[in-house]
């Protein structure tokens, strides 16, 4: 039987009632998308998306796409009565669309693979380029083993703010041997990765994983900030970047 428009009306408001819609828990961020719940038209206004989805795009840090309109990153295509919303390039694509790979020699695994989402949120969010957590929370979240959990039956890692990655996807994933409270002991023992810069004093910024990496892409290794030692002084080749904090310890 086919449905009506007071049909189609029932099934409006039962979708905007859901919860799953209503609350703002992390959608399957890998979906590139399916069967629409109701019918849209193939150039609905970003008004009608947001009678449903009105928590998508609310954060202190939004994306700008979002004021291009949905359909910028999202297709809607309509067939046999039912209507299929799908990305307008694979998942693991759509951002290098506006925002091609770096240049840099070194790069870092999930931003080299397009999988871009994993730290930061297509919408909104309430942290600075819409990461999914605090910066340093996103670091950890994927490098500290305490805070991955996993599903060896299926196959995956979830991180602590939702995202799930299959143990492929973690290949090659480094992760650091720090002490309990994951405040140190990287680059070596004792070493802090958060907490005051007491090296240079009180005025220096406070520590933490960018004080020494780049998030996304760098010509050294590690993904670090800064330049090896100059030629001919007799140290390893990251000591280029300790001297920053250590230069009193050598001659």
């Amino acid at each position: 039987m086919r449905c009506s428009g007071v049909c189609s009306f029932i099934l409006l408001i039962a979708v905007l009632a859901s919860p799953a819609l209503q609350s703002t828990a992390q959608m399957d961020v890998w979906s590139s998308g399916g069967v629409h719940p109701v019918m849209l038209k193939a150039d609905a206004d970003p008004t009608t998306c947001a009678q449903c989805h009105n928590n998508i795009g609310k954060g202190k840090y939004v994306h700008t796409a979002m004021g291009m309109g949905c359909t910028t990153c999202h297709q809607i295509q309509n067939e046999k009565g039912v209507t299929h919303v799908n990305l307008v390039a694979p998942v693991n694509q759509l951002c290098l669309t506006c925002h091609p790979l770096a240049g840099e020699k070194v790069l870092h695994g999930p931003y080299k693979s397009g999988d871009c989402i994993v730290c930061h949120s297509p919408h909104a969010s309430d942290f600075p380029q819409q990461t999914w957590a605090a910066h340093q929370d996103i670091c950890l979240g994927c490098h500290a083993r305490a805070r991955l959990k996993v599903n060896n039956r299926k196959k995956t890692v979830t991180v602590p703010w939702g995202v799930t990655l299959t143990l492929a996807q973690m290949q090659g994933w480094m992760y650091l041997n720090l002490n309990q409270t994951l405040t140190a002991n990287h680059p070596v023992e004792g070493h802090p990765i958060s907490g005051p810069n007491t090296a240079l004093g009180p005025q220096a910024p406070p520590i933490t994983c960018m004080s020494c990496h780049n998030a996304h892409a760098s010509n050294f290794t590690y993904m670090l900030i800064k330049t090896p030692p100059a030629a001919g002084e007799s140290l390893c080749k990251t000591c280029g970047l300790c001297l920053e904090c250590h230069r009193n310890m050598f001659p």
